[in-house]
């Protein structure tokens, strides 16, 4: 819930209220604004975090001090657009302290580009064809999560090495997906700049725990077959970490009767711009699993809102060790679809 108190509440009244509220277990936030320009006409409002009901809310609203109060439901707050009032960025620096790349918060559209699974040979010239081409982030899989166990698995540390190596040589941030907690310190060792969460373990709250307190940009993508509820209270586990630098990504979901890999969950975008303040990603590759479906699909997703784009790039597809089928090879076509989907990006916004 949010509370709002009467103008020049004292410092007393407010300790009175924040007593009650610490004494149920829940977490205050207070942000303090100005009504008037003068530090005698504050508005003092306070975030309340944690299992509020109905009961807590009135008892809350019968303080003479208190003005209004008003129930967040649905959204946890962590993550409420009506909570924080504006979009929020996340910023992830380039290597070597030469800048950062920022994601949200009205910034140009930002593009994610690499390959699915790292392999020796073609990483470091498929990344390279990514930054050439506009992209802004490399991606890359050391570990991958299969369906069989008989599947590759990814290159785990060594493919981590590989992965940094080339990004030492492109000179732009990478993410990678973390699989397992106990993995976590590996990703340290190797200073991954984005740890993704896949859609396996979407609700695997251990890890979303251990990743959200290393204090790293965190792109969280939507399980399978979860509800947007279900995924905002898991992404939720990340910032309850004091890690507000979550990117939330969407991948299409499992469905009956669509043509592609998943069923999409571009509507999504739109509905979620309007209710989180998070940054919204769109990974174009995995939610339509073709080659000829992403330039449309980020399209869509670039026009809906999304304030970024995630796709797999391999200059050899037939070499590719995971998902080849549907990486973009042909830089020119990359760098069009790029200049297109940050074209309509911008007229998106203005639709706003």
């Amino acid at each position: 819930m949010i509370i709002q108190y009467h103008l020049g509440t004292g410092e007393d009244q407010l300790q009175a209220v924040r007593a009650l509220i610490r004494g149920w277990g829940f977490r205050v936030q207070p942000n303090p604004g100005e009504a008037g320009g003068s530090p005698e006409a504050s508005i003092q409002v306070d975030n309340v975090f944690g299992n509020v009901n109905d009961a807590h809310r009135r008892e809350v609203a019968a303080f003479d001090c208190v003005k209004s109060v008003i129930p967040i439901e649905g959204v946890p707050q962590n993550l409420s657009l009506i909570r924080r009032g504006m979009h929020h960025s996340v910023s992830i620096p380039l290597p070597g302290g030469k800048g950062e790349v920022t994601i949200g918060g009205g910034k140009p559209l930002v593009v994610m580009a690499g390959v699915c699974a790292v392999d020796a040979a073609y990483t470091l010239p498929s990344h390279q064809m990514a930054k050439r081409a506009g992209a802004n982030i490399n991606r890359g899989g050391a570990f991958k999560p299969r369906t069989s166990p008989y599947d590759f698995q990814g290159l785990k540390e060594d493919g981590l090495k590989v992965l940094t190596d080339a990004r030492a040589e492109v000179g732009l941030p990478v993410v990678s997906e973390i699989l397992d907690v106990r993995d976590i310190d590996l990703f340290m060792k190797y200073d991954i700049d984005v740890l993704q969460t896949g859609t396996r373990n979407a609700q695997n709250f251990e890890l979303l725990i251990e990743v959200g307190r290393t204090g790293k940009p965190v792109l969280y993508k939507r399980g399978f077959s979860n509800s947007i509820d279900e995924s905002l209270k898991a992404a939720n586990y990340i910032m309850e970490q004091g890690n507000d630098k979550l990117i939330f990504c969407l991948r299409g979901v499992k469905g009956i009767g669509h043509s592609f890999r998943n069923q999409g969950d571009l509507d999504e975008i739109i509905s979620l711009s309007q209710t989180i303040d998070r940054p919204i990603v769109y990974d174009v590759s995995h939610s339509t699993g073709r080659k000829s479906g992403v330039a449309r699909a980020g399209a869509m997703a670039a026009a809906g809102g999304a304030d970024g784009v995630l796709l797999d790039v391999h200059i050899s597809p037939a070499h590719a060790l995971v998902d080849g089928f549907q990486a973009i090879d042909v830089e020119e076509d990359l760098a069009r679809m790029i200049k297109v989907w940050r074209q309509l990006h911008t007229i998106g916004r203005a639709l706003n």
